[in-house]
């Protein structure tokens, strides 16, 4: 069975121009699905996009709540009556004894209520449990200046903060 190329695109040129019976029919319902068709893969895209945004900001949002919750763990809560005749300066001489920071304490200055410190030579393990046994004993950080310098294959902190009572 040999197929007549010349003829068949004949054919398709006699129903295109609508010169064949029920040839505009044709042409029109071609038309309308091929719209659909397209339309349909419009609004696939749209669906696509909007499930990657949405999965973006649930991942955000479980960021956010896990920070959230990890905040409400690092605040302690209730204690603000107590906290408020805590003497910050005998606190901070008790948790540098505990971690052995002796010669490392650089200075320690009344500010108010506060103290001003500096210690040197930190590593950071070792700054973030000064921070936990400050806050545990309702001290906190008010604010820090940290200068980190090279040691070898690790990094020691110098740290000049302000800390005071938990409020």
């Amino acid at each position: 069975m040999a197929v007549n190329f010349d003829s068949v695109l004949n054919n398709a040129k006699t129903v295109l121009r609508g010169e064949a019976s029920g040839s505009v029919r044709f042409v029109a319902s071609v038309l309308m699905m091929l719209i659909v068709w397209v339309m349909f893969l419009i609004v696939n895209g749209w669906n696509a996009q909007e499930e990657t945004s949405l999965n973006s900001e649930q991942g955000r949002l479980r960021t956010l709540l896990l920070l959230g919750s990890e905040y409400k763990t690092l605040a302690p809560s209730g204690k603000t009556n107590s906290n408020e005749n805590v003497d910050v300066a005998t606190v901070f001489a008790q948790v540098s004894e505990n971690m052995s920071l002796g010669s490392r304490v650089n200075r320690i200055t009344p500010d108010g209520r506060n103290q001003s410190v500096e210690i040197n030579r930190l590593y950071a393990e070792e700054l973030a449990e000064l921070q936990k046994q400050l806050a545990s004993r309702g001290v906190r950080f008010i604010a820090a200046e940290l200068r980190a310098l090279p040691a070898g294959s690790e990094r020691l902190m110098t740290v000049t903060a302000i800390i005071g009572p938990v409020n």
